[in-house]
């Protein structure tokens, strides 16, 4: 079978999960794609995996871009999704909105892969943006005086599970 994994991300979090994902899968061909470098057609690939990463409450536009454009193929594949996101309070939110109801029905997985609020890169306002951010989360975490940090990062389990089932279901391996 041929899979595609096709991700869209801006400072380096969605490539980093795409990196984890494919350490489950050495001795297979795989091809990767940066939307924001190339856009794959989906009709030559068997299983396609498409994430990226959240900005402002939207997907990266190339990754809109390619699910809207290709929804149709890619209904006719074996379908995962993911996303990446630095506010893990709102990953149940952003499942039930980021992608169409026909992708989400046909999709095997819809995985929410983590995120991070790292500053590196960032443009000033984005820094500012980040920092405010970052302050809510560690103030609501103060509770009788104890402080539990619990900043947002990258969810390894679900970066194996779909890495994992696809494996499984899809090119008959064990484990």
């Amino acid at each position: 079978m041929k899979i595609l994994i096709a991700y869209a991300g801006r400072h380096g979090t969605t490539r980093e999960c795409v990196k984890r994902m494919l350490s489950f899968f050495e001795g297979r061909e795989i091809s990767v794609a940066d939307l924001s470098k190339e856009t794959p057609d989906a009709s030559q690939f068997d299983v396609c995996i498409v994430g990226a990463s959240v900005r402002f409450g939207r997907l990266q536009k190339e990754a809109r871009e390619f699910l809207k454009k290709q929804e149709e193929v890619l209904c006719q594949r074996h379908l995962g999704l993911f996303f990446c996101c630095g506010l893990p309070h709102e990953s149940e939110y952003y499942r039930d909105v980021l992608f169409s109801k026909k992708l989400k029905q046909h999709a095997f997985e819809l995985l929410y892969f983590g995120g991070s609020l790292r500053q590196e890169g960032l443009s000033w306002w984005e820094r500012h943006l980040i920092r405010s951010i970052r302050s809510a989360i560690v103030e609501s975490e103060f509770e009788d005086g104890e402080y539990t940090p619990s900043l947002p990062g990258i969810l390894p389990e679900n970066i194996e599970r779909m890495a994992m089932r696809v494996r499984r279901e899809f090119l008959s391996l064990n484990g």
